[in-house]
């Protein structure tokens, strides 16, 4: 079965709290300091070694509790899941063929939980991320240090996700440019064409303490052919645009790549894939695990470029 998934890419921190002495009118100040990826790691040598049970921990946080399971792991990755407890109440099976429900069974000390699943890479800690719908939110993650390290050793976690601060330079070096749309203001104060608004002038006249009138703009290319004769002068055309507005938002890929859409400012890094895998198969994990490890490899390169370093 083929399917298509975003692969979101965050970096995992681990700071210590510092309280800086204060003044007779100034209060003490809290300063992280940052550990060193190769002291996280360490402190999932000892997570590995000596915090899990059947493989996992149960991670604590705001009331709720999340499972972090660990399928397996080697010097470079840990691949595993996050999950969190699913009411049942909500779920159900129904036959494909007849329409017919059936409830699902369970123990007394079992739950239904939804996951998803995760790549780390240990020289580093950059996270290649599987986001699906209704999964754990990934800086759950950053709840695990907390639990383990926050008591006894003042050490918490901290995920970010990896950002794309000016996507232009990216979108340079892309051989094909699909949709762009933008955002637009014209100010109350300036004359807007009624017709534009799909308003009739008695209509229009009925409006009151309008700040501005916002328009979004689509310009779509067609199937399989790039928006611009020279994807090489989407600097020039871009910055045009963001005279008016900096809320732009373009499709773009190369040869190899599936369509991927960037926000001008501050883009989140991810990758769109397509998955093949057999649903039945007793190895669907590996599966999913090699095709983590296959897009983060392949751009590595891309995402170190953007890990902010503390």
């Amino acid at each position: 079965m083929s399917t298509f998934k975003n692969v979101y890419f965050h970096k995992l921190n681990v700071f210590k709290r510092h309280l800086l002495p204060g003044s007779q009118k100034k209060a003490g100040t809290l300063q992280k300091s940052y550990k060193s990826d190769k002291a996280i790691n360490t402190l999932f040598d000892d997570i590995l070694a000596n915090k899990l049970t059947n493989n996992c921990f149960v991670i604590n946080e705001d009331g709720t509790e999340y499972t972090f399971e660990v399928l397996n792991y080697d010097a470079d990755y840990i691949f595993g899941k996050i999950g969190k407890y699913k009411d049942f109440l909500t779920v159900q099976l129904r036959d494909r063929k007849t329409y017919i429900p059936a409830q699902i069974q369970k123990t007394l000390n079992q739950d239904l939980e939804i996951f998803t699943y995760l790549l780390i890479d240990r020289h580093n800690y950059v996270i290649s991320y599987l986001k699906e719908q209704s999964a754990p939110p990934i800086n759950i993650l950053s709840a695990l240090i907390d639990n383990i390290y926050g008591k006894s050793n003042k050490l918490f976690g901290e995920v970010s996700s990896v950002m794309i601060d000016d996507a232009i330079s990216i979108l340079k070096k892309k051989k094909q440019i699909g949709s762009i749309t933008y955002k637009v203001s014209v100010p109350s104060s300036e004359k807007v064409n009624i017709d534009s608004l799909g308003l009739t002038e008695k209509e229009f006249e009925m409006l009151q303490n309008q700040k501005s009138v916002d328009f979004e703009i689509k310009l779509v290319a067609e199937r399989n052919k790039s928006a611009l004769k020279d994807p090489g002068m989407i600097n020039t055309f871009l910055k045009q645009i963001m005279k008016k507005t900096d809320k732009i938002k373009v499709k773009a890929k190369n040869e190899n790549e599936y369509m991927q859409t960037y926000n001008i400012v501050d883009s989140i890094m991810t990758k769109r894939e397509k998955f093949d895998f057999d649903r039945d198969s007793t190895n669907i994990e590996n599966e999913i695990k090699s095709k983590l490890k296959i897009t983060y490899e392949g751009n590595k390169e891309e995402i170190l470029e953007y890990v902010k370093k503390e």
